[in-house]
């Protein structure tokens, strides 16, 4: 049933990687309450559900880096709140801007 569940709440965050879905939004999607939802992702995956979330971002991000030479635009369209909090939590994950890795992407597609 947990399993099922959190399949369910992966489905609806990848569905639209932009959108800022909030804990209610994705919990009424799947059909239920906030808490239970958080806990059951929590259980399964080992990993709180906000950061899955920002996880799966900063996945995209690295996809389509390349493309993107305003990585404001880019990081608006995942649903980053800005060009700053999208920078921070790259750097943070990654290790580097994004800035730099789409230097380093653009060098080696060269």
């Amino acid at each position: 049933g947990r399993q099922r569940l959190v399949d369910r709440a992966k489905l609806v965050l990848t569905s639209d990687l932009a959108r800022r879905w909030t804990l209610a939004d994705i919990a009424g999607e799947v059909g239920v309450s906030p808490v239970y939802l958080t806990q059951s992702f929590q259980q399964v995956e080992g990993l709180p559900l906000y950061r899955y979330q920002l996880r799966l971002r900063l996945a995209r991000a690295l996809d389509l880096i390349a493309q993107y030479e305003d990585l404001s635009a880019l990081s608006l369209e995942l649903g980053f709140s800005s060009h700053s909090h999208f920078s921070a939590a790259f750097q943070q994950t990654y290790g580097r801007s994004p800035t730099e890795f789409r230097q380093a992407a653009l060098r080696k597609s060269a």
